[in-house]
């Protein structure tokens, strides 16, 4: 129960803080608020030399279409690759309570913890031209490709020093046994 209640709570003082945080209300009360989202699958994994998906989320919560959005973004090629997309994308309308997404592919180009930095989205909701930065996915941990195929490998080596430190254990019995039959 203090878990939910907790949760109610928490999600109560989001829905003020959301409401608060418009400068324009329309005619019918909802904000025109536009929020941009820059994210990272759970499922990526992060390695040097690995491709994996961004994601920018462009959410329109009010009641007025945002027009002439354009989301750009800088990646530091000291750190990533581009491979497919482009970080910037044009959207000419947004319908009231509707979302966009736009995806682009990159490869880090180094290992470690990297600070990504944010989008950032210019949008006009009825002529009024806005600026809207967009959240962060955070520091990411790049594992470098050499630890990732040491914790993902067939342990090739391995199984192959092990067969050959049991193999005089198979083959020994096997000649003895092989030498009874022929006597």
């Amino acid at each position: 129960k203090k878990k939910k209640k907790k949760m109610m709570l928490s999600l109560l003082a989001l829905l003020f803080h959301v409401a608060g945080a418009s400068e324009e209300e329309n005619v019918t009360g909802a904000p025109n608020l536009v929020l941009a989202r820059k994210y990272i699958p759970s499922s990526a994994i992060l390695v040097e030399g690995k491709p994996f998906t961004l994601i920018y989320q462009i959410h329109n919560l009010g009641d007025t279409p945002a027009t002439d959005l354009i989301v750009k973004d800088e990646i530091d090629p000291k750190l990533f690759s581009l491979s497919r997309g482009e970080p910037t994308a044009r959207i000419n309308e947004l319908a009231p309570h509707s979302q966009h997404s736009h995806n682009i592919t990159i490869v880090p180009i180094v290992s470690g913890i990297v600070q990504v930095d944010r989008a950032v989205v210019d949008y006009s909701i009825a002529g009024e031209s806005k600026r809207m930065i967009s959240s962060s996915p955070g520091p990411l941990d790049i594992t470098s490709a050499g630890a990732y195929l040491r914790a993902t490998s067939y342990y090739i080596k391995e199984w192959f020093l092990f067969f050959l430190v049991t193999l005089p254990f198979v083959i020994v019995p096997g000649l003895f046994y092989y030498k009874n039959i022929k006597n």
